[in-house]
């Protein structure tokens, strides 16, 4: 808050009448200079705490990353396994347990991206006061974040009800004909959402490259073509 206080001595005609005004005018000037300066200070310090905090959750992000394309191979492997199984079933209608190409494994595991430090910078306004070219950097990389977790929210989905036949009998070499065939459309939808999920992970490591180790654009064609 800014106080003007009156001059001490009466005035004197229009000389000193326009002195005085002078002497508020500089001293309203120089106040409202050193609060600018105070505030583009605070707000200085504001965001280079911010970028710090970012920084921060950068590279706990790269390292969920890195141990989530772990998950995803594996993952990927047992899919494309248990697709073999169902396919070999339906092949082979009667074949018994021991005859199976593989045992059924279903995994499902994702370390979900930390978002925290730039969901604090937009609800407290600190964003506005860093450059605009920073900010459409960080919101694209954030975006990818919710992409990427939600692909695997909607995998995780289609993998509960891939294996709700287990609550019922465990051993896929007791089902019918229809029920398999049925098993080999759902195993097929999982893996296709399994492989939309390790795009997403390629792109972002393609336009932002220190996420590594990524899923590779090979390794995601050639089991595209599982699904087929």
């Amino acid at each position: 808050m800014l106080d003007v206080h009156p001059p001490h001595e009466p005035v004197h005609g229009w000389r000193d009448f326009l002195v005085h005004l002078a002497t508020i005018t500089v001293g309203l000037l120089i106040a409202l200079g050193l609060e600018a300066t105070a505030e583009w200070m605070h707000h200085r310090h504001e965001v280079a705490e911010t970028r710090e905090a970012l920084h921060h959750e950068l590279q706990v992000n790269r390292d969920r990353f890195a141990a989530n394309t772990g998950y995803f191979r594996q993952e990927l492997t047992s899919l494309e396994s248990n697709l073999a199984v169902f396919s070999y079933l339906s092949k082979h209608p009667g074949a018994s347990a021991n005859n199976l190409p593989a045992k059924l494994a279903w995994k499902s595991s994702n370390a979900r991206m930390e978002v925290s430090a730039w969901k604090t910078t937009h609800e407290r306004g600190i964003s506005a006061y860093m450059p605009q070219d920073e900010v459409m950097r960080e919101d694209e990389l954030y975006s990818f974040y919710d992409r990427i977790d939600r692909a695997h929210e909607d995998e995780a989905d289609a993998l509960a009800e891939a294996i709700s036949y287990m609550l019922e009998d465990p051993d896929p070499s007791h089902m019918a004909p229809t029920q398999i065939d049925r098993q080999v459309e759902l195993t097929k939808r999982v893996l296709s959402l399994h492989l939309r999920h390790g795009f997403l992970m390629q792109n972002l490591a393609e336009e932002f490259s220190d996420f590594q180790p990524a899923p590779t654009r090979n390794e995601l064609e050639d089991a595209l073509h599982m699904t087929k």
